[in-house]
């Protein structure tokens, strides 16, 4: 019995230890998915602020998924409205699931009158789909259960 309570403080060490380093990893774990999301989110809007719909295009759910085409996404994009800057303001992230926060501002451009801008916060929902990459699923629901219904 003595020789075991000398190993005693080791045995807490170690397992101190260990504890220590799973916290770690779930830790940067938790940041590297988060740094995931925002590299995404900001190659996202990056190419939005270009104009360059066909790669942000390729951001969206609906390129993973093949629910739309690019083109009929590109179709369905409003061409009085460019975005001109962003800020990413908040990431919550909850497993395969995360709201971004990103503070556009845009003008409408309508022919004939002044241009008008805009200054708005957009909540954003990202999800982590079957290839571990975060996509952009901004759809509306009522979209989604029309189209199901038409399927």
């Amino acid at each position: 019995m003595e020789k075991s309570g000398r190993y005693q403080p080791a045995i807490r060490g170690i397992v101190g230890g260990v504890v220590l380093v799973a916290a770690l990893a779930a830790f940067l774990g938790s940041s590297q998915s988060e740094a995931g999301i925002k590299q995404r989110a900001t190659a996202f809007w990056e190419a939005r602020i270009q104009g360059d719909d066909l790669t942000a295009y390729q951001y969206e759910t609906y390129a993973h998924t093949g629910e739309l085409t690019a083109t009929q996404y590109i179709q369905a994009l409003s061409p009085m409205l460019k975005y001109m800057a962003y800020t990413i303001d908040t990431i919550q992230e909850q497993e395969n699931e995360a709201s971004v926060t990103v503070n556009v501002r845009c003008r409408i451009d309508i022919p004939g009158m002044l241009d008008v801008p805009l200054s708005m916060p957009i909540k954003e929902r990202w999800v982590r789909l079957d290839d571990s990459q975060w996509y952009r699923n901004v759809k509306p629901e009522k979209l989604g259960k029309a189209a199901r219904r038409q399927g």
